[in-house]
């Protein structure tokens, strides 16, 4: 008599244990699944904050590239040719410093090379003198723009 009052109890206990255990399960479970969502979208949002500043770097660089070519290629020297020199290398190397806080040290190193590249190009000019002094100068910076680019795109996939 006894074991036919207990048995509802145990079996009422026994169920619950089980749904308790079973609803715990499919919460941390969903737990997981969010945090893994979290980092996810987290990581997604930092490579695009990324690509935004590489390209404003690429942007900085090729603005610098025209300066360049105006010196050199047009023979503009004056007082506003220096004042957009100096801000355009400036954005140039605000720029890098940005790379440096937000990318992988590669990238950083090959944003270094490449702005110094350009710096120099603009400051020295090409190292052939004759004409055109246009793809002189593009050929002078090429190789550390196609370092830079390269491994960005490694760093990216």
């Amino acid at each position: 008599m006894t074991w036919t009052a207990l048995a509802p109890l145990i079996g009422v206990l026994l169920g619950g244990i089980v749904s308790w255990l079973a609803q715990y399960a499919l919460g941390r479970a969903s737990e997981r699944a969010e945090v893994r969502r979290n980092v996810r979208e987290c990581a997604e949002a930092r490579r695009s904050e990324r690509l935004t500043h590489l390209i404003d770097f690429l942007s900085a660089v090729q603005e610098a590239e025209r300066v360049a070519v105006d010196h050199y290629q047009h023979h503009l020297a004056d007082e506003q040719w220096q004042a957009r020199a100096r801000q355009t290398v400036d954005r140039m190397w605000v720029a890098q410093k940005t790379i440096h806080m937000l990318c992988a040290s590669e990238i950083n190193e090959a944003a270094r090379r490449l702005a110094f590249a350009v710096q120099n190009v603009i400051r020295e000019g090409p190292s052939d003198p004759g004409e055109p002094q246009d793809e002189k100068i593009w050929a002078h910076i090429r190789p550390s723009r196609r370092e830079f680019l390269d491994v960005v795109r490694d760093q990216l996939r």
